[in-house]
């Protein structure tokens, strides 16, 4: 399923809710695998904030009721016990789309977490998101064109940004957040005007 959010591509729009005190979301997950129609969230991280401060912060783990492979578990560091010992994600879903009410939500490679996000929702009788949201991934590329590549972690060393624990939910968050003020603050930006 393609997500129902609308992204913001008028970068004098963005500047201008960033200026103004909008409140972003920048959120991440973790899954079983790249398809939403047969794979499952097994972590989500999230960081509520302003251009000025951190507001507040919201990660959790889930039971997707599937065998995680071997490839996720290295890359995550997320165990089958560890996901095996929580909730499925229904339980925690409210409160997770309660977290981003209001807000803009922050993603790299925006189309990928947000697919999974709502096809979640449609999974536990939730209606998916509406909010609008802002992908990093095509942001960096038009505020940083000269990169090597635009992956959060390259970005993260090329920024000299602190990427914490790579592919876990709420560090890349975290991450996200920091790319997406670095993008906002660059004097680049100002002379751009669509993503």
């Amino acid at each position: 399923m393609q997500h129902p959010n609308k992204k913001i591509t008028d970068l004098r729009r963005l500047r201008r809710l960033y200026e103004d005190g909008a409140v972003f979301t920048a959120f991440d997950t973790e899954t079983t695998g790249v398809t939403p129609t047969t794979s499952r969230i097994i972590e989500i991280g999230a960081v509520r904030f302003t251009k000025d401060q951190i507001l507040a912060k919201w990660t959790h783990l889930f039971a997707p009721d599937q065998i995680l492979s071997p490839f996720i578990i290295d890359l995550t560091h997320i165990t089958q016990q560890m996901v095996d010992a929580e909730d499925p994600i229904n339980v925690h879903l409210p409160g997770f789309l309660h977290f981003i009410k209001d807000t803009i939500l922050v993603a790299h490679n925006a189309q990928f977490d947000l697919n999974f996000l709502n096809a979640e929702c449609e999974n536990c009788g939730f209606p998916v998101t509406k909010n609008y949201a802002v992908d990093t991934l095509q942001l960096s590329r038009i505020v940083f064109p000269e990169a090597e590549y635009h992956k959060l972690d390259f970005l993260a060393d090329y920024l000299g940004i602190d990427k914490g624990k790579s592919h876990r939910a709420m560090d890349d968050a975290i991450t996200c957040m920091e790319l997406f003020n670095s993008c906002l603050c660059s004097e680049r930006i100002h002379k751009l005007k669509r993503l």
